[in-house]
């Protein structure tokens, strides 16, 4: 998986034990107040579900987060759509969605402070959580 994304600037993979988290920048994804991917994005999450397809034993988490501004309200409700709007599109591209849940969290995990423009944006993301079927749920 980390060879698939080597070269991505608005893809990086963390791993932590038998987790994976594969966290797409969301100015690269989205613009401001929208959860419609922007095609340039397309052919990173065709990337990643190719990987995830020759992985079909994995249980998948994408989970949508944003800064902190707007209410908190609208920040879950627009977290929750941008990740519904990656899994549209990891299902088009053959991935199982039983195999895929969705968490919209707003601004509960900011990765960097929201005090700034650059901590806002870091905070604006998507992470796509892989683990093994059968291991510690994510």
């Amino acid at each position: 998986m980390k060879q698939a994304l080597e070269d991505s600037k608005a893809a990086s993979i963390e791993r932590e034990g038998n987790l994976i988290t594969i966290l797409l920048k969301g100015d690269f994804m989205f613009d401001t107040n929208s959860f419609i991917v922007k095609p340039g994005l397309y052919n990173e999450i065709d990337r990643i579900s190719r990987v995830l397809v020759e992985y079909p034993q994995t249980n998948i988490i994408v989970e949508g987060h944003t800064d902190s501004v707007g209410s908190e309200t609208y920040n879950i409700s627009l977290s929750e759509k941008r990740a519904i709007a990656v899994q549209n599109i990891l299902t088009q591209k053959n991935v199982s969605p039983s195999r895929i849940s969705i968490n919209g969290l707003g601004e509960s995990q900011p990765r960097a402070t929201n005090s700034t423009p650059e901590g806002r944006q870091q905070n604006r993301r998507v992470e796509v959580k892989v683990s093994p079927v059968g291991s510690d749920p994510i």
